[in-house]
């Protein structure tokens, strides 16, 4: 019997709608004026821009992990993402979009879950390991993405195993090994 998801996922933001005493829409958030708009992603803008110089000076505090860093060294790529996000951002500042279609609740919501979910991977990296974290981390997400267990579980154990060997064997950069021991 097969599922119909387009149904489940109608009556889940239902259940959210009633339960959160949000209006009945299509979906979609409600549509505002051009100036509003502007302001709004000047505004984001400037949350975003302040964001990515938070994040470019953090990036100067790290140290060498204790399981090592590669040739390049620790700072190098998280820097590198903060001032293509602060350019982003400066996009945003200065070339607000004039009519931004802004995401539905239930996207709002799964960018949240999974922003969480990968905030909870960082935190179990070093003391389990990127091969339990990998793997936890993809099976959270799968389930929540209506993903069939029949296929995520073996996917999820193989990409992080795949992830892991050519990380540590053949890029010569070392994951944490956590309780698995690692490569």
């Amino acid at each position: 019997m097969a599922r119909d998801s387009g149904t489940q996922r109608r009556r889940w933001l239902a259940g959210l709608q009633r339960r959160f005493r949000l209006p009945e829409t299509d979906g979609s958030l409600p549509s505002r004026s051009v100036a509003e708009s502007r302001v709004s992603d000047r505004v984001l803008g400037l949350i975003c821009l302040a964001l990515a110089f938070w994040y470019v000076a953090e990036t100067r505090n790290f140290q060498i992990t204790q399981f090592g860093s590669g040739p390049v060294g620790p700072k190098t790529m998280p820097t590198l993402v903060g001032i293509l996000f602060a350019g982003l951002a400066l996009v945003l500042l200065v070339k607000p979009d004039p009519s931004p279609r802004w995401p539905s609740f239930a996207v709002a919501w799964r960018l949240t879950v999974v922003t969480g979910v990968s905030f909870l991977f960082g935190q179990l990296l070093e003391p389990v390991g990127f091969i339990i974290a990998a793997v936890a981390m993809s099976i959270i997400i799968g389930i929540f993405f209506d993903a069939p267990l029949v296929k995520l579980v073996p996917l999820s154990i193989a990409f992080a195993v795949v992830l892991a060997f050519v990380f540590n064997n053949w890029l010569e950069l070392r994951l944490p090994p956590g309780w698995w021991g690692g490569f």
